[in-house]
């Protein structure tokens, strides 16, 4: 399957619906900059290479929370009391806590693990869709309209609705989702009849929401609804008693996956316990896949794994800046050496500024206009 980009002078709401219908990834309308298209073909690249992970059912998923650390019991102990209500979760996290792997088990958890568990990215939401793809529209509701379709939420009906990255969607969107969770209804495009449903909702974020309502980010309302219950995923630092029991949960998987039977050399161990893992358990599930396949003998060596360490800067270094510096410069100048150290990977620079992707791309989309890239290729944006 091949993803299509489509590039327009004649952009509107309607028609992009409708090529998205279609099956284009997505839409780009001109003038836009190289940085657009370079993000968007990368984003459909990335797209290309993952599973279709839309929907999963707990029959065919079978998910752990794996460790010992009191943060985790603590997580364990009020998923148990809670899977099986209607309460709205809300799971914060740094990205690749295992904050997906939470939401899983509070729906296998629950009676509602027959029904769908629908899983929505909200970071990957075309703002211009984002209300047909949630609630679906009706025959005829705009050009290329031409049968009724069912949103997520109605396809979540009976099951849960899982709202990963959150703190992504527009204020527009959070005012309708804050309207589902008040009411249990909703409208279609091109239908003022409310529909109802019945979906249990589980919010996800790597962000600190409360901060984001502060700064008038996030609707207060919305956040206070989204936490009736909240769970905080410590980062893997802060549980260094967890990494020995997922590094061998992820060794027996990748040998089983593999055809090995692969240990650890003692080093390693040392060596996992002693490094921060700026990129949580996802980082460490990476490193050892990628030390299962790559190692030649039955022993996993120092020298087979790969850590990052130049990543543990980026959380207590900050920038130099001149006595004369402005704000804007010392802005433009760590948002440089943060993408130089990510090795220009925008998903993670923007996750340790604090700051969406979208924010990223638009401060270097500004710096390119007024020709202030020079410390920079700017072939690489």
């Amino acid at each position: 399957q091949i993803n299509v980009v489509i590039g327009t002078a004649y952009g509107t709401v309607e028609n992009a619906v409708q090529a998205m219908r279609l099956g284009a990834f997505d839409i780009l309308t001109k003038p836009f900059s190289k940085q657009d298209l370079v993000s968007v073909i990368k984003r459909a690249l990335e797209e290309k290479s993952k599973p279709d992970q839309e929907f999963s059912c707990s029959k065919s998923v079978k998910t752990q929370l794996i460790g010992k650390s009191p943060a985790i019991k603590k997580i364990k102990s009020i998923v148990s009391k809670i899977a099986d209500t209607k309460a709205t979760v809300l799971i914060e996290g740094e990205t690749g806590t295992g904050k997906e792997v939470i939401a899983d088990i509070i729906h296998q958890s629950s009676s509602r693990r027959e029904c769908r568990l629908v899983k929505i990215n909200c970071a990957a939401l075309p703002e211009t869709l984002a209300e047909s793809e949630l609630f679906g529209h009706e025959k005829g509701a705009y050009t290329g309209a031409f049968a009724r379709t069912r949103g997520r939420f109605e396809l979540a009906d009976g099951g849960t609705i899982l709202l990963d990255e959150i703190g992504e969607l527009s204020s527009p969107m959070q005012a309708k989702l804050l309207r589902v969770l008040q009411h249990k209804t909703f409208e279609r495009l091109g239908n003022g009849q409310s529909v109802s449903v019945d979906a249990r909702i589980i919010a996800t974020t790597n962000r600190d929401l409360k901060k984001e309502v502060k700064l008038g980010k996030f609707r207060k309302d919305l956040y206070f609804r989204l936490s009736v219950v909240k769970l905080n995923v410590e980062p893997l630092r802060e549980r260094r008693e967890d990494i020995p029991l997922l590094a061998e949960y992820f060794l027996e998987l990748y040998n089983k996956e593999n055809g090995t039977n692969k240990c650890f050399a003692p080093k390693v161990m040392d060596s996992f316990m002693q490094y921060d893992w700026p990129g949580n358990v996802r980082e460490l599930q990476n490193t050892i896949e990628k030390a299962v396949i790559t190692s030649s003998g039955d022993v996993i060596q120092i020298c087979d794994v790969h850590l990052c360490y130049e990543f543990d800067d980026l959380f207590d270094c900050p920038v130099a800046a001149d006595k004369e510096m402005t704000i804007w410069e010392a802005e433009r100048r760590l948002i440089f050496e943060t993408l130089q150290k990510t090795g220009n990977n925008k998903t993670k620079a923007a996750d340790v500024l604090g700051i969406t992707v979208r924010t990223l791309r638009n401060k270097l989309h500004e710096y390119e206009e007024k020709g202030v890239l020079e410390e920079r290729n700017s072939s690489q944006l």
